[in-house]
């Protein structure tokens, strides 16, 4: 246990290289929004690709498994979309921005349904109205949707690098 802990400890420098990274990636995704969607979209279809690539290795070594046919079969679902999705990247960030619009409405919702169990608290309602607003916004303008999602993972991005920093100068001053 002890020499774990040692040999992650020496290692320091790479939180704080990781955190730098996540700051210069945060950056250029505020400075260069439109290239940076792109690339967004185009690793939303390499991370489906790679799930399906998970689920076949799945299917493959678990002879066990009395679901292997459903595996295998949503492991080449998820590699043929994320192939398509990494070879249509305008389609890619379509979805993406659609997914994450269909998020804030069903939250949203959520809200408003919490609101009514709990005798019409009107903060939930209000907060339910203004999110599912907020995801419709995402669906139905793309250039408003796209900028969000830009926006939030950019910011994201910038506190994982700002905590990875200070974990790092605190991993070396121990």
């Amino acid at each position: 246990m002890d020499l774990s802990v040692d040999r992650r400890l020496r290692h320091w420098w790479v939180f704080l290289l990781r955190g730098i990274l996540f700051i210069l990636v945060s950056i250029w995704m505020i400075a260069s929004p439109l290239t940076s969607f792109i690339a967004l979209g185009f690793f939303f279809g390499l991370i489906i690709f790679i799930a399906g690539l998970g689920e076949l290795l799945h299917a493959v070594r678990d002879k066990t498994e009395t679901n292997r046919g459903w595996h295998i079969f949503l492991g080449v679902v998820d590699l043929i979309l994320g192939l398509v999705l990494m070879g249509h990247v305008a389609a890619s960030v379509a979805i993406l921005r659609i997914i994450v619009g269909i998020w804030f409405l069903i939250r949203g919702f959520s809200l408003i349904s919490f609101s009514r169990a709990l005798g019409r608290s009107w903060i939930l309602t209000i907060s339910g109205i203004i999110i599912s607003i907020f995801g419709l916004m995402i669906i139905f303008n793309a250039v408003f949707g796209s900028m969000t999602l830009i926006t939030f993972i950019a910011v994201a991005f910038f506190i994982t690098g700002i905590f990875n920093i200070w974990l790092g100068f605190r991993m070396k001053a121990h």
